[in-house]
C-alpha cells in the first residue's frame, strides 16, 4: 500500500511508492520519488477536497492555493463525479424529453439538440470528455477555442462555446456545477464575409433552367418566396394552395420556424407557381407529404440541402454559370423586392424578418444585410436624379436679373 505523509507545507502531502523504506519498521528515510497533493476543507459541502497529483511539493502547494480560491468563490460543486461525456449524454436526453429548456424557456428544437451534441462531442470531448464536469477550467476551454479559431469560422467557434454554455446552464440548475467555465472566455472575431452575390432576374431564370424541376424549385422558393433552408426541407403539400397555387405557407412546422415572424403566407409569382405545378404533377398530384422527399432513406426523413447544392453546382459548372446558394437566393429576393418598390415593412414580412414591437416599419436586417444593388440600379438612379433636377428647374420662376 502507498502511504501519505505530511510535508512542511500546510495541507500538502507526499504519496510514497509501494516499496518505499518509509513504510518499514523504524521509520526509515524515504528512498522513492513521491508525488504530492493538497487538500482543503469546503465548508459549503462539508468535506475535504483534493488536488491532482504533482511532481513537486511547490506545485502541490500552488494547486491547493488555487483550490482554496475556487472554494472561496463558490466555483466547486458538490456533484463532482459526473464527467463531461456523461453530462452531455444526460443533457441531450433531458432536452429531447423537454426537461432541459433553452434560454427563452422553450423546448429545444431537434436540430438545435443535434447541433449541441455534435459540437461538444466533436470539438470538446476528445480533450475533456473524461474530465469531471466541475474540474474543467476556463483556461482549458480557452485553449480549445484558440486551437479551433484558425480552423473553423468565427461563428462556428462561437457555436461550440454556446453549446457548452447550454450544457452548463442545465448542470447548474441541477447542482451538478456551480460555475460555467465557458462563460467568460475570449471569443474569436466573427470575420464573416457578407453576402454580395445577387442574381439578376434574367440570370436567375437561366440558373433554374439548368436544373431538374425538383432542384430548381428549391432555389425558386428561396429566390422568389424568400424561404429558408429549414422551411424548404419541412415544406409539405398541405402548405401549398393546391387549387390555384397562388400562395405557399412557410414555417408551419415548429422545427422550420426560426421565430414567430418566420411563419407566414407568401404569394407565388408566375415562375414559382409554374415550378410548383410541374413538381406536383411529376409526383402524381399528392395531397400531403413532403414537397421534397429525400432521394435516399435518411434518419430525418428530409432532403439534404448540401446534396441539392452539389447537384446544382455540377450542372451550373457544365453550363458555365456562376453558382448561387440558398442564402444568396434570399438576398436576391430581398433585393428584388426593394428594386420593385415594395414597401420595407411588406418586404420584411415577405422575408420572414421579425420587426421589433417598438419599431414601426421594416426590420433592420432586411435593409442593412439583405438588400443589395442590381447592376442597372445605378444607371436607373442617374436617370431618376437627372429627371428630378430638370423638373425642379422648370418649376422655378425665371430670375428677373438674367
Amino acid at each position: 500500500m502507498s502511504r501519505d505523509t505530511k510535508t512542511k507545507y500546510q495541507g500538502v502531502f507526499a504519496r510514497h511508492k509501494k516499496n518505499c523504506r518509509i513504510d518499514q519498521p523504524g521509520g526509515q528515510r524515504c528512498n522513492c520519488q513521491p508525488s504530492y497533493w493538497g487538500k482543503a476543507w469546503d465548508q459549503a459541502h462539508g468535506k475535504h477536497l483534493k488536488t491532482k497529483m504533482h511532481a513537486t511539493p511547490i506545485a502541490a502547494r500552488n494547486a491547493r492555493a488555487d483550490l482554496l480560491r475556487e472554494i472561496e468563490l463558490g466555483e466547486v460543486a458538490a456533484g463532482g463525479g459526473l464527467r463531461l461525456t456523461e453530462a452531455r449524454e444526460q443533457f441531450v436526453r433531458a432536452a429531447g424529453e423537454g426537461k432541459a429548456l433553452n434560454k427563452r424557456g422553450q423546448r429545444y428544437k431537434p436540430s438545435a439538440i443535434d447541433n449541441i451534441e455534435q459540437s461538444i462531442r466533436k470539438h470538446v470531448e476528445p480533450i475533456l470528455g473524461r474530465t469531471h464536469l466541475t474540474k474543467i477550467r476556463r483556461g482549458q476551454v480557452q485553449a480549445i477555442i484558440d486551437e479551433l479559431t484558425p480552423v473553423l469560422s468565427g461563428s462556428r467557434v462561437r457555436n461550440v462555446v454556446n453549446s457548452l454554455r447550454a450544457l452548463y446552464a442545465w448542470a447548474q440548475d441541477r447542482d451538478l456545477a456551480t460555475y460555467d467555465p465557458a462563460q467568460r472566455v475570449r471569443l474569436p472575431a466573427m470575420n464573416a464575409t457578407p453576402v454580395t452575390r445577387v442574381a439578376t432576374p434574367a440570370e436567375f431564370t437561366k440558373l433554374l433552367s439548368a436544373l431538374e424541376d425538383k432542384d430548381a424549385l428549391v432555389y425558386g422558393l428561396a429566390g422568389y418566396a424568400g424561404a429558408r433552408n429549414q422551411q424548404i426541407r419541412w415544406l409539405s403539400w398541405t402548405d401549398v394552395d393546391l387549387e390555384t397555387f397562388d400562395s405557399v405557407e412557410l414555417g408551419v412546422e415548429w422545427e422550420a420556424a426560426k421565430y414567430d415572424a418566420s411563419h407566414r403566407v407568401v404569394p407565388t409569382i408566375p415562375a414559382l407557381k409554374t415550378l410548383l405545378q410541374r413538381v406536383w404533377l411529376a409526383q402524381g398530384r399528392p395531397t400531403d407529404g413532403n414537397v421534397f422527399p429525400p432521394l435516399i432513406k435518411r434518419k430525418t426523413g428530409l432532403i439534404s440541402i448540401a446534396q441539392v447544392q452539389d447537384r446544382a453546382d455540377r450542372r451550373w459548372g457544365r453550363a458555365r454559370l456562376q453558382r448561387i446558394t440558398i442564402q444568396e437566393c434570399r438576398h436576391t429576393c430581398a433585393t428584388w423586392l426593394d428594386a420593385a418598390g415594395v414597401s420595407p415593412r411588406i418586404a420584411s414580412q415577405w422575408m420572414g424578418h421579425a420587426v421589433p414591437k417598438h419599431q414601426p416599419g421594416a426590420a433592420t436586417i432586411t435593409l442593412a444585410r439583405y438588400t443589395h444593388t442590381l447592376p442597372d440600379d445605378v444607371l436607373r438612379a442617374r436617370t431618376q436624379l437627372a429627371s428630378y433636377l430638370q423638373e425642379d428647374e422648370n418649376r422655378q420662376p425665371a430670375d428677373a436679373g438674367s
